[in-house]
């Protein structure tokens, strides 16, 4: 009896939850999560880090710019977001003492660099509230330590890193709308954006030239913006295969980062591959490769895939090269078209070249003449890959990325005289239509407005677009891509050349165009105790 008893004892509990289950059901809410249906959300909150100067750049500087629903809509005209203002607040970030990589580093660098500072406030136009600091110069050390905070959307900002000089990374934390549609580049003295400011994550590749190729310095930073230590595990893959070397995982603190001198571990190599894979914690990743004080660094590639687009090839007097790594096990057939304001033009004939598993190759392209093109890759296994496009020094290198959604950013872009700025895109699939602004600065709070240039590539061509400077001023301008309805897939890179013959001259910069988000969109959610249930 007993027995029965403690039986009907469950049966009632159970009753007695799936009743308060049922009455405590959010029952507003119940068509949508039901159906399964997903959700769009404002962004409103962003982190971002950038590196270090490279060798010999001098002092770094940060150009940013938060394209959020309220500046897009003060720039068409129609209503604004709800979302709180917010900021984007810069800190710099020292090098871990005893971290890989710091060996011979001064030890002043070294030294803690968390000690509380004043705060400075950064207005658009670059300066800092007390310490005047014009957009694209330098400032005294004691400025160049001070975090900034900028906070005004659709408002382009230049300003010296709060770590300006020396071993000092840069933590960006970005809140309401200066969190949507963010994007922030470390750029130099002209207000150029030279390398894109990361995200922090647990999985990423770079591929570039090998150390006997022209990159006899190869310079890994690892940046842990976090509460919380990093684990990092880094694996070098060359033409001649998996590299040893880093034998243990590298190991970053909270708010610091590690450097690690990658070239001694790779040397003879003429293709090079990075992985960065994370045990515990997340870092943002930055690669820096050249000779002495001449070098480039390497934009963050696509995830390994069978299908890769590289766009940003621009006109160059001796031909670019394809640097290919192949993850798995199985080595890659690969067919590779270049699309050209002509047409596509099949490179190594219409026989698939071979790229060998676990290793990454070097493939000389076919010379393009006078034409901008892009890339496409396909591949019988995934696969990642990079080009280096000759130009002033090592070249500038461009890789694979997806296309632009919503909006294309690219926030630090030269009003130097001598220099030509243009965006290179393709629509390998079909025609996309896209309008360009270039966005400088004016006002304390306000921006001058170029007007809008509606560009169409044709499917499977490329098509280079110069972008003026918006209005008379000679200070950095940020350049905006936004697809219009009904467009196919578009590939950007901004491309900034040096001469005389507008987009035809020699590479000065390249950086593929990222998307810049004001919302995304939740995984639909159903109700179930699966959450609750062992």
């Amino acid at each position: 009896m007993r027995r029965f008893g403690l039986f009907g004892a469950i049966l009632v509990a159970l009753g007695v939850v799936y009743v308060a289950a049922w009455r405590t059901h959010p029952g507003g809410a119940t068509a949508a999560t039901q159906s399964g249906a997903p959700q769009t959300v404002a962004v409103t909150s962003v982190t971002r880090s950038c590196p270090p100067p490279a060798p010999g750049a001098g002092a770094a500087h940060i150009a940013m710019i938060a394209m959020s629903s309220q500046s897009t809509a003060a720039r068409t005209g129609s209503g604004a977001g709800g979302t709180t203002p917010g900021s984007a607040a810069l800190s710099a970030v020292p090098v871990g003492a005893g971290q890989p990589g710091t060996a011979g580093q001064p030890a002043k660098a070294r030294q803690s660099a968390k000690a509380t500072q004043p705060t400075a406030t950064a207005t658009p136009t670059g300066k800092a509230t007390g310490k005047s600091t014009p957009a694209g110069q330098s400032t005294t050390p004691a400025a160049a330590a001070q975090p900034v905070t900028a906070s005004a959307p659709g408002a382009l900002t230049v300003v010296t890193a709060p770590a300006a000089t020396g071993f000092g990374g840069t933590a960006v934390a970005a809140t309401g709308q200066m969190a949507e549609g963010f994007e922030a580049e470390q750029s130099d003295a002209s207000g150029m954006g030279v390398v894109s400011c990361t995200h922090p994550g647990s999985d990423m590749w770079f591929v570039g030239t090998g150390a006997s190729a022209g990159a006899s310095t190869i310079r890994l930073y690892l940046m842990n913006t976090g509460d919380l230590a990093a684990s990092a595990d880094v694996t070098l893959l060359t033409d001649a295969g998996v590299q040893p070397g880093l034998d243990s995982a590298v190991t970053v603190s909270p708010h610091e980062y590690a450097m690690v001198n990658v070239a001694p571990l790779v040397r003879g190599s003429v293709a090079l591959a990075l992985h960065v894979q994370t045990a515990s914690g997340q870092v943002a990743a930055s690669v820096w490769e050249g000779a002495g004080k001449s070098g480039a660094w390497l934009p963050q590639s696509a995830a390994p895939s069978t299908t890769v687009v590289i766009p940003g090839l621009t006109v160059a007097r001796s031909a670019a090269r394809l640097f290919v790594t192949v993850p798995g096990a199985a080595d890659a057939q690969l067919k590779v078209v270049a699309f050209t304001p002509a047409g596509k033009f099949p490179q190594f004939g219409s026989t698939p070249v071979d790229a060998p598993a676990g290793a990454t190759s070097s493939f000389a392209l076919s010379s393009l003449g006078a034409s901008a093109a892009g890339l496409v890759l396909s591949s019988s296994v995934p696969v990642i890959a990079s080009v280096l496009v000759p130009g002033s020094g090592i070249g500038a290198f461009t890789t694979a990325v997806a296309p632009v959604t919503e909006q294309g950013v690219i926030a630090g872009n030269p009003a130097t005289r001598g220099l030509t700025v243009g965006l290179v895109l393709t629509a390998p699939t079909a025609a996309a239509h896209a309008e360009v602004t270039a966005i400088g600065v004016g006002a304390p709070g306000a921006s001058v407005v170029g007007a809008p240039q509606a560009v169409t590539v044709q499917a499977g061509h490329t098509m280079a677009v110069a972008v003026p400077r918006p209005g008379n001023s000679r200070q950095p301008f940020a350049i905006v891509i936004t697809p219009q309805a009904g467009s196919g897939p578009l590939y950007a890179a901004r491309v900034v050349t040096s001469g005389t013959s507008g987009l035809s001259a020699p590479v000065t910069s390249l950086l593929p165009v990222p998307s810049a988000l004001t919302t995304i969109t939740l995984p639909p959610a159903q109700n179930t105790y699966s959450a609750v249930l062992p």
